[in-house]
């Protein structure tokens, strides 16, 4: 393929694949932006959901627990049914009915008896009673009802507003009731909290009353406004509309129960009407459609919202709400008008799906996001829409919303597609301008290319010619520059052969030179290694193993044993440097040691080899050395410059290090310190030269004392001298791999047996 036509694809894919990254990249980073932002949204909806499901529970508990703490009404002398509902406030509409059951009731429609009302019966009889476990009848009616359904209008109620005063007289009621209900009350105490609970009867009462007559005030008041303001209508009636208007509004009911109405007068119309609360008897088909209600609405909220109904403390009966789940989930969901896109829905613990309309319901389906719910599988796996997920945790009801994001995603799609036919469109207008340069750039290549080639057949006298300033140009001047020194540098390769064969001569006896060194080196080694114990000493008190290993031909690590009776005298050491001078070092101490006695304190050895050392005036030369002395469970150690001793107690399975600060011998220094310690069985001794801590492994890294103190806890588990060696070997070779120490290394372990 010729130059020009590689420039030019050159050119084009250079081009075009940045391009295409870019593209790629805008859309999948935009399309991510976007359905996180959808995903958020559709996670508040299922938030706000699961707030307004606790506020509906929250207010149908406070409604029915306030309804339950007024006088059931009943059939024949009604009551105060009205105050019962105004009292629930805000949780009326999601009410259909109340349903009271009294602890006696034996009628044969009741066969469905509520276990919980039993119980609470049960509770609140006296423990030293001989009758069966039943509340006591409170006082009645003549024509009171066993089983009651106070049926509640869908119309709109007054708010009722609780007073602090009635809020404490109710909670000492609940009090009173509470303790009335412990059956190890005795008689007295028993009389005493219901004379109590009376008392705060009647306060309630006067309380009631109080209010009641204030609401009268107001409804007076109003009413008198509303037909002052009809008489001036009739007298000025193109004024009126505006005065009615301004009529005020009535005021939110404050008490629990409504004020009488006052009777209109003549000529004026009545005030509307307060929605009317009816109470009958209950039938057999009012317990069964109760059940099933409560049935519903447990599978939304996750409770029943029943109450018993105390007198004097006593449980009486129990009144019990019809909770209307469309209500419910109508207010849960939200209004079917709201004009964002998005689907909310709602699913219960026996899969019922609940929507705002069949509209809602019917997409639901056919994108099978509901069936996937139900089944537990990822909505995220739906293409095209974004699914949120909340489960309320009471009454296991899990809340969605779906929004749809295909079409904006069609749209994103849409323009990175135009986006990148946008530049291919550039891209193939710069290829226009590319054509040219390359012809001019081809054209002088193409001149250079002939007499490079001229030149490499020899043609030394070729010469290009130079008509550019540019990279080509400066070729062609090399090449001119390369033609002239050719014939130079061919003398020159005629004196570089001939100096490369006297390099290969020297190289000869450079070689012979090596061998024989090499061969001093191995007697060197040899001689060395004659200074160390041909065989580990055998010892009845004491189990012994040794292990060493050079970093180069010759080592600068000694280690000997002395042997007095049943006294074990160990030697460690390590002389300055590697090679002959430390090989020398090691001769001279271990002549020194040949004439050791046991009798000889460790420390004293140390002095004497010292001074013997500075006398032979070897330079700077000198030799790290440890001698310990075994003698029975007692070890006796004095050190010039070595590491730390390593104790190993298996008793306690703890290390010890006996650190002994001095200067090596040859040295200035003259003063030895000795240390004594007692060993136990099993006790486990290990003298070393430095090489092992200062292993170092790939990073460069040495080993140090802190691990050489944990490798060696981990060695002196073995069973023998031999096992510790095995184990430290291991660890070395673990961490500084198969090569040759940096240092040479020398280990001796002395185990009491």
């Amino acid at each position: 393929m010729r130059i020009r036509t590689q420039l030019i694809l050159a050119a084009f894919v250079l081009a075009v694949l940045p391009l295409a990254a870019i593209v790629t990249y805008s859309y999948h980073s935009s399309r991510r932006a976007l359905e996180a932002a959808y995903r958020r949204e559709a996670q508040r909806a299922t938030q706000q959901m699961d707030q307004r499901l606790a506020a509906i529970r929250a207010e149908l508990d406070q409604g029915v627990r306030y309804a339950g703490a007024l006088p059931i009404p009943n059939e024949t002398e009604g009551g105060d049914a009205g105050s019962i509902v105004s009292l629930m406030g805000n949780a009326a509409p999601l009410v259909r009915a109340l349903d009271y059951q009294s602890v006696r009731t034996t009628s044969r429609r009741a066969e469905k008896v509520d276990p919980e009302l039993s119980d609470q019966a049960a509770e609140a009889a006296p423990s030293d009673s001989k009758e069966p476990a039943t509340a006591p009848a409170p006082p009645a009616p003549p024509a009171a009802l066993e089983r009651m359904v106070i049926e509640i209008p869908d119309s709109a109620w007054p708010v009722f507003r609780m007073s602090e005063e009635q809020q404490e007289i109710l909670s000492e009621l609940s009090s009173i009731g509470a303790k009335l209900s412990d059956s190890t009350l005795g008689e007295e105490e028993r009389n005493d909290l219901r004379a109590q609970m009376r008392e705060a009867e009647r306060e309630l009462n006067r309380v009631l009353r109080t209010e009641r007559a204030r609401h009268a005030a107001q409804l007076r008041e109003i009413d008198a406004k509303r037909r002052a303001l009809q008489a001036q209508h009739e007298v000025h009636p193109t004024s009126g509309v505006a005065e009615v208007a301004a009529t005020p509004a009535v005021p939110e009911v404050a008490s629990v129960a409504p004020a009488p109405q006052p009777e209109p007068s003549a000529g004026a119309a009545d005030p509307a009407p307060r929605p009317q609360v009816k109470v009958r008897e209950a039938t057999a088909a009012d317990v069964d459609r109760a059940f099933e209600q409560a049935k519903k609405a447990s599978l939304i909220l996750g409770r029943h919202f029943q109450v018993p109904v105390r007198k004097e403390g006593e449980v009486v009966g129990q009144l019990s709400a019809r909770i209307s789940v469309d209500s419910v989930i109508h207010r849960v969901l939200g209004s079917a008008t709201d004009e964002r896109d998005e689907i909310p829905f709602a699913i219960d613990r026996e899969g019922t799906l609940y929507t705002r309309n069949e509209a809602d319901r019917g997409r639901l389906d056919r994108l099978g996001i509901s069936a996937l719910v139900r089944r537990g599988g990822n909505p995220t796996a739906i293409e095209g829409w974004i699914v949120s997920l909340s489960t309320d945790r009471e009454s296991g009801l899990r809340f969605g919303a779906a929004r749809p994001v295909g079409q904006n995603l069609d749209e994103l799609r849409s323009a990175a597609a135009r986006n990148f036919g946008l530049g291919l469109g550039l891209i193939a207008f710069a290829l226009i301008g590319i054509v040219p340069l390359s012809n001019h750039l081809t054209r002088d290549v193409a001149a250079v290319t002939e007499g490079a080639e001229r030149i490499a057949h020899g043609d030394l006298q070729t010469r290009l010619p130079v008509k550019t300033k540019n990279e080509l140009g400066q070729l062609a001047r090399a090449f001119n520059r390369m033609a002239e020194d050719l014939s130079v540098n061919q003398q020159k390769l005629l004196d570089q052969e001939r100096a490369r064969r006297e390099q290969e001569l020297q190289q000869r006896l450079l070689s012979v030179e090596y061998e024989r060194k090499s061969v001093e080196l191995e007697d060197a080694r040899r001689f060395q290694l004659s200074m160390l114990p041909k065989e580990v000493p055998q010892h009845d008190a004491y189990g012994i193993a040794v292990y060493t290993r050079t970093a180069t031909e010759v080592g600068g690590d000694y280690y000997d044993f002395h042997i007095d009776g049943d006294r074990l005298s160990v030697t460690i050491g390590d002389a300055t440097g590697h090679g002959a001078k430390a090989g020398t070092m090691v001769t001279v101490v271990k002549t020194l040691f040949a004439g050791y006695s046991a009798d000889v304190a460790p420390s004293r050895f140390l002095v004497d080899a010292a001074g013997k050392i500075r006398r032979m005036e070897l330079g700077r030369m000198a030799m790290a050395l440890s001698l310990g002395r075994f003698e029975g469970r007692r070890l006796a150690i004095a050190s010039a410059g070595m590491p730390p001793v390593l104790v190993h107690r298996r008793e306690a399975d703890v290390v010890e290090e006996l650190a002994l600060s001095a200067t090596p011998l040859g040295t200035m220094g003259d003063e030895y310190p000795e240390a004594t310690i007692d060993l136990a069985s099993g006790d486990t001794v290990l003298f070393l030269t430095d090489g092992f801590p200062e292993l170092m492994n790939d990073a460069g890294q040495q080993l140090g004392y802190t691990a050489t103190s944990e490798a060696f806890a981990r060695a002196a588990q073995g069973t023998s001298a031999a096992d510790v060696i095995e184990t430290l070997v291991e660890w070395a070779r673990r961490w500084h791999g198969d090569l040759p120490p940096n240092d040479d290394v020398t280990f001796v372990v002395v185990r009491v047996a």
